[in-house]
């Protein structure tokens, strides 16, 4: 891989976070525009950009990604489940075995990856694993740790409601819009160009906002660097989880560029979400905005190591 490639996948990451990171430690920025910069880039942006991804895929490629989906919801969804017992076995509380077990298993390529994997593998590759990215831990992990955040602090005898969960998850733009996109390809309908000339500047800036939010999200929580919660949690995520991937992509034999793709998306730092989830509850604050701080700077590290070793896939 091109050295020159490499460099512009990743730099613009780290020079946009923490342009967002200095802004908000020097409170350019108040909590309520923070939110702001991050429902523009969640809610409205990313899906955008998503949706056009996806609508322009190849058809017959899609199609073909069936394996790349089963891998991304056991590398993610059943990663997080297994983290989350592994922490209640160490005497962990349900709501931290939740919150700590979805940090180090949750993923950053929805934000991350449009900037990092298209100057690597193309548009169309990268858009496409994004896409997929976006869907499946939406729809599978968040919902998932979201309905287990909220039985965990309720009361006994009641019960949170998982349809209610569940139907609040596809409402999520970040849900449905690359699976429209993806029926709009499957179906063989071409956008017209008045259609993509419109939604284009702002799918454009969508990655810039997002990353960026993040860097505001970052700086407005403790940072511990010494924890050994967030010297392996950090590990984990970057370096165990990254290896699952690589053992279940080699193992089912899948050689495509689709596939060397995600798994370098699976070494990118933990998400956003579990910052804040982790504002939400009251717990493991310093816990999971370290580990998304190291993350983020280890992922210099972790995407060449990364692009290397798919090589041998």
């Amino acid at each position: 891989m091109n050295a020159s490639i490499m460099i512009s996948a990743i730099a613009p990451v780290i020079f946009i976070i923490a342009l967002g990171y200095c802004a908000g430690r020097n409170k350019d920025f108040d909590a309520h525009q923070t939110k702001g910069f991050s429902r523009l880039a969640l809610r409205y942006a990313l899906p955008v950009a998503l949706f056009l991804g996806m609508a322009q895929f190849n058809k017959s490629l899609l199609l073909q990604q069936g394996p790349v989906i089963v891998i991304m919801v056991l590398g993610y969804s059943l990663f997080f489940l297994a983290s989350y017992l592994i922490l209640r076995m160490k005497k962990f509380g349900k709501t931290e075995a939740i919150l700590l077990g979805y940090t180090v298993s949750s993923t950053a390529a929805p934000i991350y990856g449009l900037t990092v994997l298209v100057p690597i593998y193309g548009l169309q590759t990268g858009s496409g694993v994004v896409g997929l990215a976006a869907l499946v831990t939406n729809l599978v992990q968040v919902s998932v740790a979201v309905f287990m955040l909220q039985s965990a602090s309720m009361a006994e005898g009641q019960a949170a409601s998982i349809s209610t969960i569940l139907k609040d998850t596809l409402k999520n733009p970040l849900v449905w819009a690359p699976v429209l996109g993806a029926v709009i390809s499957v179906s063989g309908i071409t956008l017209p160009d008045i259609t993509i000339s419109t939604l284009k500047p702002l799918a454009v800036c969508a990655a810039a906002v997002a990353i960026f939010a993040c860097g505001l999200t970052l700086s407005s929580f403790p940072v511990n660097l010494t924890s050994k919660i967030v010297i392996f949690g950090s590990a984990t995520c970057i370096i165990f989880q990254p290896l699952l991937f690589f053992v279940f992509i080699k193992a089912w034999g899948l050689k495509s560029t689709m596939a060397k793709a995600t798994f370098v998306a699976s070494a990118m730092p933990t998400s956003t979400p579990s910052v804040l989830f982790a504002q939400q509850y009251g717990k493991c604050q310093a816990e999971t905005s370290s580990i998304m701080l190291v993350t983020t700077v280890g992922m210099i590290v972790a995407i060449p190591a990364a692009v290397m070793l798919s090589a041998w896939l």
